[in-house]
């Protein structure tokens, strides 16, 4: 790890001395909530002994590992969200194609199109799927579950069909409750001290890997490196999280509050894991700090004075850098052509006054020890910031709308959104703190994009939240369209697909700063019905995944509304792809 800090790198100095002159490392591993908002932060500091823990608690029941191991699935699928799909999905990312002896995945979507076309891409018989959720009472596995259950059941009979599901849960959570019910392959419990984004290391992190024919161990032996060096004598200058986490908080309250982040491609997914772990566990009480994943890296000028830049890379291999157990390879700095690149942009962007910090890998298996270091300085942030890191009080606010949708039907809270612009199939909704400029000209769709565009200020943030298939041909569009906003705007730009991010960013752009403009998109249900697309029902549960999707979407753009955040509701239509085409040429004209 290597810091330039700039101006603020006396500040972090002093930071550190503070830190230690209070005993702040022992105080955290003491469990001490005052170090952070004084709350309930002694419940969920087990994450600390995770890299130490046996390996029927950290990975899962003995029995359960080798009934996974001897299974004859061909690919492993993780039906989960947030904290329990997030890391998984490094783990897929990272080593599917590599050798490992089962390819892993992720399903952790709503959206119709998108669960199509990944449970018709495959033989659903030759999958062994986790059920991951900490509370057990998550909708989206949940729904999944019914779904998936209901196909198997058809082809291979209950019983048969049980045992190609695991549950990974809290004991005594609906799902443990379930998953005896319904003859499940069996139940690794979670840890009540760990909350989700923190539970990398532990099964719901671990036993997919040992799914894919990863040696668990080979994460777990540098995890204990890494939190033997992050101990509590360790001073803060040696202690490798804690000194991280004090660099960017430090920087955040100098204003530095977008975590601009770069990555050897070969462990890109690891960008989305640092995403949700800092966002959701900062993102709070006006505060936080906007991580920001596959934007790029430009020349110093292009940014406002409100950039940190973290580059990860994965160092040049040798000895440990290749097999895991059944012979999976790991990517090495063969794999990184963009290395030299990204080393001469982020030299510039040092030179011109931007703190930079460099972290790299010696081998893909230090991703055990990386997710640690993020933990302990995510925590360390929260610590400085004065939040509470292990809560995430809006997500709930977005569940609790999304429920309301459900139960109301999307038509009343259509008319509850105002105005509204109808053109070429495609229907605008504008957020309260657009109201007032949007009503002042005409209603064309254009003159709306640039008074959202025009109302975006230096440090701001634009997101767009896209609950659509993360196809490529959508996720190109939707590139596009940042690039568009980021050339005429020096802002940080996301993108996010939902429902993914609401248990990931979602935090952050509700409880955060209030710094923020964007795009929320959808296809509605209505809009699907025009296409003559048949409703994908969720099996016992009741509704359907169109409806569901939609009231996500919706619920949490009205959260998003009331919270004072400027964005522009879309729904793109009866074809999503031609509506993101019209809104780009959209757009393009509006910024011309």
């Amino acid at each position: 790890m290597r810091f330039e800090l700039g101006a603020q790198a006396e500040a972090h100095a002093a930071a550190r001395r503070r830190w230690d002159a209070d005993a702040s490392t022992r105080r955290l591993w003491a469990r001490d909530a005052a170090l952070f908002s004084n709350a309930d932060e002694a419940r969920w500091l087990g994450w600390l002994e995770l890299p130490n823990a046996q390996p029927d608690a950290a990975i899962g029941p003995a029995a359960l590992r080798d009934a996974i191991a001897r299974h004859p699935a061909r690919f492993a699928v993780v039906l989960g969200m947030g904290g329990s799909s997030l890391w998984p999905d490094v783990l897929g990312r990272t080593w599917n194609g590599r050798g490992a002896r089962r390819a892993l995945h992720v399903l952790d979507t709503t959206v119709p199109d998108a669960i199509e076309a990944c449970l018709t891409s495959v033989a659903i018989e030759d999958g062994l799927y986790f059920v991951s959720s900490k509370s057990g009472s998550t909708i989206e596995p949940n729904a999944l579950y019914t779904l998936i259950r209901a196909r198997l059941d058809a082809r291979l009979g209950r019983e048969a069909a049980g045992r190609h599901f695991v549950a990974i849960t809290d004991p005594g959570s609906d799902l443990e409750a379930r998953a005896r019910k319904d003859g499940f392959l069996g139940i690794a419990p979670g840890r009540a001290d760990v909350g989700g984004r923190f539970s990398a290391l532990s099964p719901f992190g671990l036993l997919p890997a040992l799914a894919m024919g990863l040696d668990p161990e080979r994460l777990l032996a540098p995890a204990r490196r890494m939190a033997n060096g992050c101990g509590p004598e360790v001073e803060a200058a040696a202690n490798p999280g804690v000194d991280l986490g004090l660099a960017l908080g430090v920087l955040a309250r100098a204003g530095r509050d977008k975590l601009s982040l770069s990555l050897s491609p070969s462990i890109e997914s690891f960008g989305g894991w640092i995403e949700q772990l800092i966002a959701e566990s900062t993102g709070k009480s006006g505060l936080g700090l906007l991580p920001v994943t596959g934007e790029g890296l430009f020349e110093p000028g292009r940014y406002a004075a409100d950039r940190i830049f973290v580059d990860v890379a994965v160092g040049g291999g040798g000895a440990d850098s290749g097999a895991a157990a059944g012979g999976a390879n790991g990517p090495g700095d063969a794999d990184d052509p963009t290395r030299a690149e990204r080393a001469a942009r982020l030299d510039a962007l040092a030179k011109a006054g931007h703190p930079v910090i460099r972290l790299e890998l010696a081998d893909p298996f230090a991703l055990g020890a990386a997710a640690y270091q993020w933990e302990m300085a995510t925590a360390v942030v929260g610590a400085v910031l004065g939040v509470n890191p292990f809560d995430q009080p809006d997500v709930e606010a977005a569940k609790q709308a999304t429920r309301a949708l459900m139960a109301g039907g999307s038509s009343s809270t259509r008319a509850d959104t105002a105005p509204s612009l109808a053109a070429g199939g495609i229907e605008l909704f504008a957020a309260r703190e657009l109201e007032a400029p949007l009503a002042r000209g005409p209603r064309e769709p254009a003159r709306w994009l640039r008074t959202l565009v025009e109302s975006i200020q230096p440090g701001d943030g634009f997101l767009i939240n896209a609950f659509l298939a993360d196809a490529p041909e959508t996720r190109a569009a939707l590139e596009r369209l940042r690039r568009a906003v980021g050339r005429a705007r020096p802002v940080a730009t996301t993108l996010s697909f939902g429902p993914r991010y609401l248990h990931s960013t979602g935090q952050l752009q509700k409880g955060g700063p209030n710094r923020l403009a964007g795009l929320q998109l959808w296809q509605s249900a209505s809009a699907r019905r025009a296409a003559k697309r048949a409703p994908l029902a969720i099996p016992e549960i009741g509704g359907d995944f169109d409806a569901l999707a939609e009231a996500q979407a919706l619920g949490d753009f009205h959260v998003l509304s009331a919270r004072g955040r400027r964005m522009l509701g879309v729904d793109l239509g009866p074809d999503p792809q031609a509506g993101l085409e019209k809104l780009i040429d959209w757009m393009e004209g509006a910024l011309a």
